[in-house]
């Protein structure tokens, strides 16, 4: 089958746990390569297997190239230990990977899990790399919306992982079933420090502290059980300048960036807070 037919597929496989994001309608059959709703609000599936869900692109800060250097900078591995440990708490059933950027940590865990995943993000040109490439038998859904309005019926995901990502926990706790199973990562104080003190030597940029993020999902969520992943992973060139241009820590360092380069760190550290919460 084609992306498309794939899509379709999917769809209809779990027609009755999406919704129209325009009205809260439910879904109903239609043709291959198109999704519809009981008030015919009409989405069409692209060549690539993607929907698009917002009323009209929305513009962002991460631009095509700075997805690019992600998409080369994950793929080589980055994010993989930290994944194998979310991985863990999943059960299958559909999970959705919310603001899932260029699609790397979507298409590990679809890979490495027993469910069936979808990648959301606002990003139209990152979910534009997500897409691409060969279409699988655990192809992962992927689609363009937005955390305010997700595309899914009240209480039906049975997971939603939320990686270094905006969140809208209101539409979460909406969506996610009443056994359901919320997975949320932040990053750790540590997190690419050795990159951090490259660019911001001294000053309120030098160190980062995630009591702020933490503090409020415990607020939200206060039977949330946390772990800490940290490991150093092995920076050359290449990785080295596609980890300096995807991270918004160097935007502040665009003045600097051609000397920045050439001091090239030959390894990060990674540190991760992963938070579960297990409705009931």
């Amino acid at each position: 089958m084609n992306k498309i037919e794939l899509t379709s597929q999917f769809i209809q496989q779990h027609l009755n746990q999406f919704q129209c994001p325009v009205c809260q309608g439910a879904f109903i059959p239609a043709e291959t390569g198109t999704v519809v709703c009981e008030n015919q609000h009409t989405f069409n599936v692209a060549k690539k297997g993607s929907l698009f869900f917002l009323s009209h692109p929305v513009k962002t800060e991460y631009t095509d190239e700075m997805l690019r250097y992600r998409h080369q900078f994950l793929t080589a591995g980055f994010f993989d230990p930290m994944l194998a440990r979310v991985q863990e708490a999943l059960a299958g059933g559909l999970i959705l990977d919310a603001g899932c950027g260029e699609g790397t940590t979507t298409k590990w865990l679809a890979n490495h899990s027993k469910g069936s995943l979808v990648g959301l993000d606002i990003s139209k040109p990152a979910i534009n790399i997500a897409s691409a490439g060969i279409a699988l038998e655990n192809q992962p859904l992927f689609m363009v919306g937005d955390l305010a309005r997700l595309p899914f019926a009240d209480h039906r995901l049975d997971a939603i992982v939320n990686i270094l990502s905006p969140a809208n926990y209101q539409e979460f706790d909406r969506a996610l079933a009443p056994d359901g199973i919320l997975v949320k990562v932040i990053p750790g104080n540590h997190y690419l420090q050795e990159l951090r003190h490259l660019v911001y030597p001294d000053g309120q940029h030098a160190t980062y502290d995630n009591a702020p993020v933490k503090n409020h999902f415990i607020e939200r969520y206060p039977q949330a059980e946390f772990t800490t992943v940290k490991y150093e992973f092995a920076l050359d060139q290449p990785l080295f300048t596609a980890l300096f241009n995807m991270t918004p820590l160097t935007w502040q360092a665009q003045e600097n960036r051609e000397q920045l380069l050439q001091q090239p760190l030959d390894s990060i550290t990674a540190e991760f807070e992963i938070a579960v919460v297990r409705r009931s």
